[in-house]
């Protein structure tokens, strides 16, 4: 009967693991590592690790992970990083978290992840292994005077702005990472110039922005006003976005999906207002899908300022109200430099 019992009991321990990581999967964000640097340029924020012990009290760790080792693989990660020509860099810090279900022993605390480091060489290529696990979260990429994109230096918990690869799945579903050392994944660090003070605003990492309300006026946003119309049917659902330049002498024009960085406003080319249109496959559905992104800039007062602007647009609330979330870096100086360092801001100038 104690034999029945301890099977029954090691059974609902491997069903409540799978469960965690079915509901950890699906959360919007996930808990981020903690690394001991103090110019972090990919990672949301630092916690303290809570310790966690094994789940039946008559498991030591070793038996412990004799079970959760089945839901692991080997993790080995190719990977390259350049800067926003297409360069190699070199000697770009990485450090990467890998999850597992075991019980990972780091000064004398227990917890369900590994950590593994490398540097780039003069090609810019690196490689990650020695830990096994079932998915890998870049969680820093840094050198001094270069810089991530700015939806990574929001943190990671930004949507959009995730480096996860899974390398198993838990429940079946998800996409699933093969790496390949002859098709490493590319990185990209923008090198600094003469970075200028900026006015850098939006909504922080995890909180939702503005809600707008379907089908209604537009609502006005500083040197914009933002209008969404639904435009689809009940059997293909689609809203329009529709970005209008307030001020006569301003305007706004699309970014290139290319620009990953939008560090540089252009110099022509912008339009009383722009259309985007999008789907529920590109919105969240309370699964944590990253949502629809819309970027695009505005020249405001004449070309006195240059903005860069992300939004993302998720699915109606009831059919009535449109929930985003945006983030906007501002130069009030009438250049079109829009570099910036989050980790080291210049100081906020003030606006006229």
């Amino acid at each position: 009967m104690k034999t029945e019992h301890k099977y029954i009991i090691v059974a609902l321990f491997v069903v409540g693991c799978l469960t965690s990581i079915y509901i950890y999967s699906h959360q919007e964000s996930t808990a981020v590592r903690p690394i001991e640097q103090s110019n972090i340029t990919a990672v949301s924020e630092n916690y303290k690790p809570i310790p966690i012990k094994p789940l039946l009290e008559e498991d030591s760790p070793e038996e412990h992970n004799t079970i959760a080792a089945r839901f692991d693989t080997r993790v080995r990660f190719w990977g390259k990083v350049v800067d926003q020509n297409g360069n190699p860099v070199k000697d770009a810090e990485i450090a990467a978290s890998v999850t597992t279900l075991r019980l990972v022993k780091v000064n004398g605390r227990y917890q369900e992840y590994s950590m593994l480091t490398a540097r780039s060489t003069a090609d810019g290529s690196f490689k990650l292994e020695g830990a096994e696990g079932f998915s890998l979260t870049i969680e820093q990429i840094h050198k001094v005077s270069y810089v991530l994109p700015s939806a990574y230096q929001a943190g990671t918990r930004w949507p959009g702005a995730k480096y996860d690869y899974r390398y198993l799945s838990m429940d079946g579903q998800g996409k699933i990472f093969t790496p390949d050392m002859s098709k490493p994944e590319v990185f990209h660090l923008w090198k600094l110039g003469k970075p200028e003070p900026l006015v850098i605003g939006g909504d922080t990492s995890g909180l939702n922005g503005p809600r707008l309300n379907l089908n209604a006026p537009p609502e006005v946003y500083r040197d914009i006003s933002m209008m969404v119309k639904d435009v689809g049917t009940i059997q293909a659902p689609q809203w329009e976005v529709t970005v209008t330049a307030i001020d006569p002498d301003g305007g706004v024009i699309k970014a290139d999906p290319t620009d990953i960085f939008m560090f540089s406003a252009p110099e022509s080319g912008y339009s009383d207002s722009i259309k985007f249109r999008y789907g529920p496959d590109g919105s969240d559905q309370g699964l944590g899908d990253p949502g629809a992104p819309v970027r695009f800039f505005v020249r405001s007062h004449g070309g006195r300022w240059h903005t860069a602007a992300e939004y993302f647009f998720f699915s109606p609330e009831q059919n009535v109200r449109i929930r985003s979330k945006m983030r906007y870096w501002l130069n009030p100086s009438g250049s079109r430099n829009l570099e910036h360092d989050a980790a080291h801001p210049l100081p906020e100038p003030i606006l006229k």
